[in-house]
């Protein structure tokens, strides 16, 4: 059966050794890390891409597919801080700082929560099958997403991080985005770089560096409204993914119905596909959000799709891919509004006894769109093989960053959004 292509080729790192730079600035350990679970408190089950927030500051994270969370906290922050939990259709959880004492990432503190009740006004409440449900809310793309070209700017970031703190790589950049009309599934995502800027921490200990390739051709290639749904065509859907309902939730204030998924088969031999939810409305049947993972746990295979090269004696294991795209309604249609791509891995070089932890993360925050005639111009568009960390002193531009003149990995992409708004208001008028 013809397949498509798996939709994170396009999310791809390639490793290159590198000469060690003198003169590098020794990393300071002014932070220690906190570790928990999130599950369910009656089923047991992770709850997986669960929120979890120092009350009052921007430091927040999510969980993993396995419900596995750690949190980067100062070194002088008390221990009577709140740190909350939450998830959709789930009672918030409230702890201290200080019950967190004593987790380590092989012992973390286990967070039980329960889910709720739903509260509503009056909503159409209709009987489906999760199968049934799916296809009819493919079959309505038509009706609930642009059928014309969208002219977008947004906030994109990536990192590059080897441990569970050490930053090689830090990028930020403003983007203009051509998104294509949702009628066509030949036409392409165009985008193209307005302004940037980065970091790279070359470290003389290192003999490894690590280059993000297509970060941001890949936020937008995970639209899987847009796209072939989780790497196969829409109509071989039904011989590679079992469907099944989850618990509904509600998001600012609309019913979702969610719709988990997963491939038939685990088989070790048969290819890598994935598992994840799709929230979709009840009123108009859009698909407002899917979170979902590549089935990368235990495929000694994985490590082949994310690297195209590396040195010969290294062996690349991925541990875990997740991925979520939101959409947002305005005027009567959904529109691409977020993007977040996470994967982490190790490496062990032959004949070596210890492995080294790494993780790539990126984020893309729409803050403005417009229909219309909105075109990107070829020159300057970004390709599925640029690495932004190599491009983005061409775009440097330290009037335009203005009083936020430092990269903070650790705000979150809605904080960092706030402080820049009045840049990007003022673009907009111009």
């Amino acid at each position: 059966m013809k397949r498509f292509f798996s939709i994170l080729m396009l999310a791809l790192f390639s490793m290159t050794t590198f000469s060690a730079y003198a003169g590098t600035e020794k990393e300071q350990n002014d932070f220690f890390v906190i570790y928990g679970k999130i599950i369910d408190v009656d089923t047991r089950v992770p709850l997986y891409f669960a929120s979890i927030n120092l009350d009052g500051t921007n430091i927040a994270n999510v969980t993993n597919s396995e419900g596995f969370f750690s949190l980067k906290l100062p070194l002088d922050i008390s221990g009577e801080r709140t740190i909350t939990t939450s998830y959709l259709g789930y009672m918030s959880s409230m702890l201290r700082v200080l019950d967190f004492s004593g987790s380590t990432e092989s012992k973390p503190l286990i967070i039980s929560m329960k889910s709720v009740p739903l509260t509503l006004d009056p909503v159409t409440i209709r009987g489906y099958d999760a199968r049934s449900l799916f296809h009819e809310a493919y079959g309505k793309i038509k009706q609930n997403y642009p059928q014309r070209d969208v002219g977008m700017t947004a906030f994109y970031r990536e990192m590059v991080k080897k441990g569970g703190s050490r930053y090689l790589s830090l990028n930020e950049a403003i983007i203009d985005i051509e998104k294509a009309a949702y009628d066509d599934f030949f036409s392409m995502d165009k985008a193209a770089v307005y302004k940037g800027r980065g970091s790279i921490n070359y470290n003389s200990s290192d003999t490894l560096f690590i280059h993000y390739q297509g970060g941001i051709m890949s936020s937008l290639y995970v639209d899987l409204v847009k796209r072939p749904f989780a790497g196969v065509y829409y109509e071989s859907i039904d011989y590679y993914y079992n469907f099944k309902m989850g618990q509904s939730a509600i998001i600012d204030d609309k019913f979702f119905y969610v719709v988990e998924f997963d491939q038939k088969t685990h088989d070790p031999d048969a290819e890598i596909l994935y598992r994840g939810r799709m929230f979709i409305e009840s009123e108009s049947l859009a698909i407002g959000r899917i979170e979902f993972a590549m089935n990368v746990e235990g495929r000694k295979d994985a490590g082949s799709i994310f690297v195209p090269k590396k040195p010969a004696n290294l062996r690349v294991d991925v541990e875990q891919a997740t991925y979520i795209v939101n959409f947002k309604e305005y005027d009567g249609l959904w529109y691409y509004d977020y993007a977040r791509l996470e994967v982490k891995f190790s490496t062990r070089r032959k004949r070596a006894i210890f492995r080294n932890y790494y993780s790539v993360l990126s984020e893309m925050a729409v803050t403005d769109h417009k229909v219309g005639d909105f075109k990107i111009d070829p020159e300057n568009r970004i390709r599925y093989k640029d690495i932004l960390s190599e491009k983005v002193k061409d775009f440097q531009d330290d009037d335009f960053w203005e009083h936020y003149n430092i990269i903070e990995p650790d705000a979150s992409i809605d904080a960092i959004i706030r402080r820049i708004i009045r840049q990007l208001n003022r673009r907009e008028k111009n």
